[in-house]
Formats: structure tokens, C-alpha cells, sequence
């Protein structure tokens, strides 16, 4: 089954939505501009 991606900025917020939405949800913290993060 396909995850919905939530994309926040830091790895703090990143971490407490993960705990809030659940196994349905994949939340990446950008670290700034999102044209950062990493290809894989």
C-alpha cells in the first residue's frame, strides 16, 4: 500500500508528527529548501 509523505522542516517536527499520523504516513524533514534533500 501507498504512503502519504509529509514534508516539514526540522527533524524535531518531523518526528512528533510521525508519532501522531501513523504507519499511513512517511514524514521527511527537509532541513531547509526542499531542493536538498537526497535523491533516494
Amino acid at each position: 500500500m501507498a504512503k502519504n509523505l509529509v514534508i516539514v522542516e526540522s527533524p524535531a517536527k518531523a518526528k512528533t508528527l510521525g508519532k501522531y499520523l501513523g504507519r499511513n504516513y512517511q514524514v521527511k524533514a527537509s532541513v531547509g529548501h526542499v531542493m536538498d534533500l537526497p535523491k533516494s
